[in-house]
């Protein structure tokens, strides 16, 4: 299939909601099943067998499984660079989400952080597309540089989850997984055009890189779901949507060669541009409304002293 760069960013546009609804459903399924996890602890295999049966959950497995469809589909017609960023969306979609179910007003600060991470995503998808390489060069040594080294930094990410700040592990969940995600799109543009050019079947790199997707893949999911258990579902979208483009992009440049025609001033601007949109999501994890610490009670409420 030849390069559609249109079709392919409105596929991943009705994509990033069903993201962000996948993200919406499997939240509250996991948080109604941990009566909200105040202490933030690391969600356990039968608490997950537990969850997964709410039909909230499944449902959400199927938004989720038409997201990976369409994303899929608009990996044969761009680069992965631009598919990824574009999926940003799913962070304002969640957002409105969580907003209408809450009937909450929305923080200004939150409102700012939202505002300005899908301008500086939106900018940098445009500058990315501007500069898309027509094909891609892929290298199945460089394919298994670029998988081992994030697979190293999202283990690193699952410790900080699971023992960091508490006030961050559902960041640090979702960011892990947002490694993996990013990966996953990576690997399977890189088995798109793997078998465009050679004889895939009989192929052991194709199979061997099938499995490390497959692996990914699981870890995502395990990552995402403990995000959901130790935070707000729109933080683990925000990380989700704006670290898996920053390992997208970086993976399409330096692994599949899709930054040959990235000029100096046009990497200046998705650098600072991605940085942006960092710090956006970095606002949205601190100031949440579902991060408050819970007032003490008051004086009055206390027990009257014994005589």
């Amino acid at each position: 299939m030849t390069q559609n760069l249109p079709l392919a960013i409105i596929l991943v546009v009705v994509g990033s909601f069903c993201f962000a609804m996948s993200a919406h459903l499997q939240h509250r399924a996991v948080d109604s099943h941990l009566e909200g996890n105040v202490k933030k602890t690391r969600m356990s295999w039968d608490d997950l067998i537990l969850a997964i049966r709410s039909p909230r959950w499944v449902i959400g497995l199927l938004f989720m499984g038409i997201s990976f469809t369409l994303q899929v589909v608009a990996l044969t017609m761009a680069p992965v660079s631009l598919v990824q960023p574009v999926g940003l969306l799913a962070f304002p979609w969640s957002v409105i989400l969580a907003v209408s179910a809450s009937h909450r007003r929305m923080p200004k600060r939150v409102l700012f952080a939202v505002v300005g991470t899908v301008a500086a995503t939106l900018a940098f998808t445009i500058v990315t597309a501007l500069h898309a390489a027509p094909e891609s060069d892929m290298k199945v040594f460089r394919v298994v540089i670029g998988a081992v080294v994030v697979y190293a930094v999202a283990a690193t990410f699952a410790g900080l989850g699971a023992k960091g700040p508490f006030g961050w592990r559902c960041l640090f969940w979702g960011s892990g997984g947002a490694l993996f995600y990013g990966l996953e799109a990576s690997l399977m543009k890189s088995l798109i055009e793997y078998a465009r050019a050679n004889d895939w079947l009989h192929s052991l790199e194709f199979w061997g890189i099938a499995i490390a997707l497959g692996i990914g893949a699981l870890a995502a999911g395990w990552f995402i779901q403990q995000g959901y258990a130790t935070g707000p579902a729109e933080v683990v979208v925000g990380s989700m949507t704006v670290t898996s483009p920053v390992v997208a992009v970086a993976f399409g440049i330096a692994v599949l060669g899709e930054g040959v025609n990235i000029t100096p001033l046009a990497a200046g601007w998705m650098l600072v541009l991605g940085l942006i949109a960092v710090a956006g999501v970095g606002v949205l994890s601190r100031f949440h409304p579902a991060n408050e610490v819970a007032p003490a009670p008051a004086a009055a409420d206390a027990p009257p002293p014994m005589s």
